[in-house]
């Protein structure tokens, strides 16, 4: 059978883990060792310049977040995680891992999760989201995933966000606002104020009730949110090429 060469690079900050990963990937033919990073930064930088189509991702980097890295990169490789740790599994699967190897990592596993690959390639999840996709809301130490046409609204509290559904339900997640704009379509969500990203889609019972005031409401809530001068000009705008 004829196997697609995965480019790769190995995002580990133990040396011996690194030759131990390396040794074993070295008598495969599909996968080629671009390079290899002990840290967060220099990880970045070799995707910058050697554009892996998969990455093989230490979770606890010299007190580093491997995760930190994902959100970091546009599209996302193909991620096999292998780490010390299983309690970070159930995060790892909620990032659309391909796999998690307990170290020290055996031969055998190692060949089932890269011929996982091969069977089942994963689509790389570019930022921006798209209407029609999915995302995995996390909170406390529970995960849920929601499309984004279902996400109603969400109101910043400093580099935290309350994430309204248009279920009715709503979910407090460490996530700044700022970040919300930057990942979600343009042509559905409006920041409407400093403190509120709505889907355009989800707005109900505006009223404008001065030149300085308008309220709403948005799907599935009862609450009325309020936004000034400012945010009425944003919202018309928005809504005038809403389709």
């Amino acid at each position: 059978m004829n196997h697609t060469v995965f480019q790769a690079i190995i995002v580990e900050d133990e040396e011996s883990a690194r030759d131990h990963l390396r040794f074993l990937l070295g008598g495969r033919h599909d996968v080629k060792v671009l390079g290899e990073a002990a840290s967060i930064a220099e990880a970045v930088s070799l995707c910058d310049d050697l554009h892996p189509n998969l990455i093989f991702l230490d979770i606890d980097l010299n007190g580093d977040d491997g995760f930190s890295l994902l959100e970091k990169l546009n599209p996302v490789p193909a991620v096999i995680f292998v780490t010390g740790f299983s309690e970070h599994a159930v995060r790892a699967f909620s990032v659309n891992a391909i796999d998690y190897l307990l170290k020290p990592v055996g031969k055998d596993h190692l060949s089932d999760a890269i011929e996982r690959i091969h069977r089942e390639p994963p689509r790389a999840q570019e930022l921006p989201y798209r209407v029609d996709d999915s995302m995995i809301l996390k909170w406390d130490k529970q995960a849920r995933r929601v499309y984004v046409a279902n996400i109603a609204g969400i109101e910043s509290d400093e580099n935290y966000t309350t994430v309204f559904l248009s279920d009715g339900t709503q979910h407090y997640i460490r996530q700044a606002l700022s970040t919300w704009e930057e990942i979600l379509p343009k042509e559905l969500f409006c920041r409407a104020d400093r403190f509120v990203l709505v889907n355009l889609g989800a707005l109900r019972h505006l009223h404008q009730k001065s030149r300085d005031q308008m309220i709403f409401t948005l799907e599935g809530h009862d609450r009325a949110f309020s936004v000034g001068r400012a945010g009425i000009s944003k919202l018309r705008r928005a809504l005038r090429h809403f389709r």
